[in-house]
């Protein structure tokens, strides 16, 4: 008997190089998968600067795991509650955010919450900033296009010159017009607000008012 070979799909992101029992955020591609959390523990994990602590989380739809870092953890509180048990039986909607120009999974929000909600987020050198937890409904059919309208999708500045642009804002006024503009922008194509442009822009709006 000839022994076959495993055949692999044929790998596009740098990450699908090192699979891995974790998910990573380049496997969405572009879609914000829904999981059911089916365990909450804790596991000692090898790291780039050694081995630490965090919280790990099964679930129903999928064998890989999912490595807590301090912002996902603390959105999970925010929508869940503080006995991360009762975390068990949730769902959390995922979605490929950005973080130091990489791509980084991160909490979209929950089909188990009523509304959506601002969460603060604080590090450790890091000035705090605000993410929103979507209250996650089922899309109805979309409309189709009339036979002669056609759409061209919006292209989204880059992060760089999205925090160029809000930094540039010589007052609240005008960081406010700039945040309009870029956060239409994203949303025209789709495309969730990076996270490194949230914290540019709570960070020039402080900046600003103490300047007044």
């Amino acid at each position: 008997m000839t022994e076959q070979t495993k055949t692999f799909p044929t790998p596009v992101d740098w990450d699908e190089l090192y699979p891995n029992r974790f998910i990573k955020a380049t496997e969405f591609k572009g879609k914000k998968p829904t999981l059911t959390m089916t365990t909450v523990r804790i596991e000692e994990l090898s790291c780039d600067t050694g081995p630490k602590i965090k919280g790990v989380i099964s679930f129903k739809e999928t064998e890989k795991c999912w490595a807590l870092n301090k912002i996902n953890g603390t959105c999970l509180k925010h929508m869940f509650g503080r006995k991360v048990q009762d975390w068990v039986g949730k769902r959390v909607t995922l979605f490929a955010g950005t973080w130091n120009g990489e791509e980084a999974v991160r909490v979209w929000g929950s089909p188990d919450i009523q509304a959506d909600s601002e969460v603060t987020i604080a590090l450790p050198r890091k000035r705090p900033f605000n993410m929103v937890m979507h209250a996650v409904r089922r899309e109805g059919p979309r409309p189709v296009p009339a036979q002669n309208q056609v759409s061209t999708p919006a292209s989204p500045p880059t992060t760089g010159d999205a925090i160029g642009k809000i930094r540039a804002a010589p007052s609240i006024e005008a960081l406010v017009d700039a945040k309009k503009s870029i956060w239409a922008a994203y949303a025209s194509a789709n495309i969730e607000v990076p996270i490194d442009v949230e914290a540019a822009a709570h960070e020039h709006r402080e900046s600003l008012e103490s300047q007044s």
